[in-house]
């Protein structure tokens, strides 16, 4: 049997309280196994959803904050490759524990694929929604990917039941070291890293991530009704400073 069809969706660095609004409305609308792969501009933090602002004052004036749908610790967003994924929810085991494990064990795999040795830890704190920490990186757990240096791959999901029972998995995949974070690991670390090896990269994360789903990802665009939820969740939610502060 062939594998299922997905849908790759490839976007050049966005607007923070964008690529936040498009990931909710691919959850809220999408069909088919979605995944999107982008970046950030300007660069950004990003906090997780159950996390308060006020912890945070410490962010430059200059570096904008937004709050994401998935839980977990604040991400500094600048020289990275972040991932989203949306899809049904019998798509992924519904033990979370072990839906980390299948698409962080597909994460290693493609970074092999470009050279990059990393390996899924398996001691450490489990993951939680309500992490201990401010900032994702900073201590790694068991099941996060990591080189020698540390934390290279952080992710967070959201679960929902209506209107059917779907799932959101983000992917925060370090290139190169952030100000904010100066204690991950980047992929710069392992190779040399340019235009070529990106796109590489992102093949290879598109393939060993379908392979792990039981789908083939391939190109796609959002569509109409998608991109008008966006834009509507980008003005009442993500861009909205009521919702980042919230508590």
């Amino acid at each position: 049997m062939s594998p299922a069809a997905g849908r790759l969706l490839v976007d050049p660095a966005g607007d923070p309280a964008w690529n936040m609004a498009l990931d909710e409305a691919l959850l809220q609308l999408g069909g088919a196994p979605t995944l999107r792969l982008y970046g950030w501009s300007p660069f950004a933090v990003s906090l997780g959803y159950f996390q308060r602002l006020a912890d945070f004052g410490d962010v430059p004036a200059t570096t904008p904050i937004v709050r994401r749908l998935t839980g977990g610790g604040a991400i500094h967003h600048a020289d990275e490759l972040t991932f989203a994924l949306a899809l049904d929810r019998d798509l992924l085991p519904n033990d979370v524990a072990a839906s980390y494990r299948l698409l962080h064990d597909a994460a290693v795999r493609a970074l092999a694929d470009s050279g990059i040795a990393a390996e899924r830890l398996a001691r450490g704190a489990s993951q939680h929604a309500r992490p201990s920490a401010r900032w994702c990186f900073a201590e790694p757990g068991q099941d996060d990917v990591v080189t020698a240096v540390g934390k290279l791959l952080g992710s967070a999901q959201r679960r929902v039941a209506r209107p059917r029972p779907r799932l959101l998995h983000h992917g925060s995949l370090v290139l190169g070291r952030p100000a904010l974070t100066p204690f991950v690991a980047a992929v710069r670390d392992e190779i040399a890293f340019d235009d070529a090896a990106l796109a590489a990269l992102r093949r290879h994360l598109a393939d060993r991530l379908g392979a792990a789903l039981g789908c083939r990802f391939e190109p796609g665009a959002p569509t109409a009704d998608e991109i008008a939820l966006a834009e509507e969740l980008r003005t009442v939610r993500y861009g909205n400073p009521e919702f980042t502060s919230r508590s």
